[in-house]
């Protein structure tokens, strides 16, 4: 465990040097919980379209892909609910007794072999999620009619739902970014007290 920790703190994966501490990381996850309902408008707007642009669509590949793919992507509001569950384990480590090794083993889990909240598992899920936007732009797209007055409406009823979904993931990334560097801190000094200990 010890090695695996080192390992990220040494070769973190391309994360950027951006980190809060607990109470900050906790009014951004905040937000984000209150955002969650983006995700069920942007679904909602994918599947209702007029039928005077439906009939102006040329490329319906598209649209089932973009239906398909509001509806994958709905499922990364459970990010969300990860990041809290790392943010309360923070706590818990922070003010953890570096002898308890049961409870420090428990939160070091969390991070490194849980697979619902371990760290690769949570950057493939980020990445996951910023590739699907991007697929949704592409065929947001392929979808746009011919009609000045119907793209322009077409193009308003995506825009500004692509914008916040980028908005989302933006902060999940930093929460995440900031929860890592956190926890390869704190595993650290722990690491430090049980060393110290066993001389």
């Amino acid at each position: 465990m010890k090695n695996n920790i080192n390992n990220y703190s040494s070769n973190p994966k391309g994360l950027e040097e951006k980190e809060m501490d607990l109470y900050s990381l906790k009014e951004l996850l905040s937000e984000l919980s209150d955002s969650g309902n983006i995700f069920e408008n942007f679904e909602k707007e994918s599947m209702s379209i007029e039928k005077g642009i439906l009939e102006q669509i040329g490329n319906f590949n598209s649209l089932l892909k973009l239906r398909k793919l509001s509806s994958e992507i709905k499922n990364k509001k459970v990010i969300n609910d990860k990041l809290n569950t790392l943010h309360f384990n923070l706590n818990l480590l922070k003010n953890a007794d570096s002898c308890d090794i049961k409870q420090i083993k428990n939160i070091f889990n969390l991070f490194l072999y849980n697979n619902e909240t371990k760290i690769d598992n949570m950057v493939y899920e980020l990445n996951d999620f910023k590739h699907k936007i991007n697929q949704i732009k592409k065929h947001h797209e392929n979808l746009l009619p011919k009609s000045l007055d119907n793209k322009l409406r077409l193009e308003n009823k995506y825009n500004k739902h692509i914008k916040k979904l980028h908005s989302i993931h933006t902060r999940q990334k930093n929460a995440f970014i900031s929860a890592v560097k956190l926890f390869l801190k704190l595993a650290k000094n722990h690491i430090k007290t049980l060393q110290k200990f066993k001389k």
